[in-house]
């Protein structure tokens, strides 16, 4: 009886101890693996079917814990799809700067593709369910896709009008709904690329050069 007493207390002490050895890590750096693992979660069983118990297990945290830090299961999903939204467009910035149109608009593609092969959850998550949602979460999605589609109808009227670069005009009508048929594509693809990663990205690439840069340009 003496030695099921002390394996239970051993096991206390042991839990106790991983307990107290979560607290030494920052709340900020826990944050961010509680969002690693919710995307994860997110994507394989999606939102109504994943738990705060799931997540809290998969992260090594208590529920309350998670609780504490995000409220709601509403408000770390909404987390989770902000984290895996600025991580695709933190390079978009950049990628307008580049004077090129043509080469541009194959780097706004290729920055897509090059997320989707980094984040293959985390994309899960923000283009297969949260598409269609509405409420904060659809508005955060539909604020990173128009983002995208914003800056490809910018670089497909330089491209087709050169002087537009030059006197800022707005894209027009056209580039807006060639930028909407080349996300979409882009899109439709990535989907399906996602369920054969044995192919390398740059033929993925080359593939979607090849399907939409004809359309895209008049030159």
């Amino acid at each position: 009886m003496k030695k099921t007493n002390n394996k239970n207390k051993a096991t206390a002490q042991g839990s106790e101890t991983k307990r107290l050895g979560t607290r030494k890590v920052p709340k900020e750096q826990r944050m961010i693996q509680i969002l690693e693992v919710a995307g994860s979660v997110f994507s394989r069983h999606g939102f109504h079917s994943t738990s705060m118990e799931q997540i809290a297990e998969g992260a090594g945290v208590t529920k309350p814990l998670l609780y504490r830090y995000f409220g709601s299961k509403d408000a770390l999903y909404l987390a989770t799809i902000t984290q895996v939204g600025n991580h695709l467009m933190s390079g978009l910035s950049l990628l307008m700067e580049n004077p090129d149109p043509e080469e541009r608009l194959k780097m706004i593609m290729h920055s897509f593709l090059t997320f989707v092969e980094r984040h293959r959850e985390g994309w899960s998550v923000l283009y297969n369910e949260a598409l269609t949602s509405v409420g904060p979460v659809g508005e955060k999605v539909a604020f990173f896709r128009n983002s995208f589609i914003e800056a490809s109808a910018k670089t497909i009227e330089e491209l087709n009008d050169p002087s537009k670069a030059k006197n800022g005009d707005k894209a027009g009508i056209q580039a807006v709904a060639l930028a909407n048929i080349m996300v979409g594509a882009v899109e439709a693809g990535a989907r399906w690329w996602i369920q054969h990663p044995d192919i390398p990205i740059r033929d993925m690439q080359r593939l979607i050069e090849t399907s939409l840069m004809p359309g895209l340009s008049k030159r």
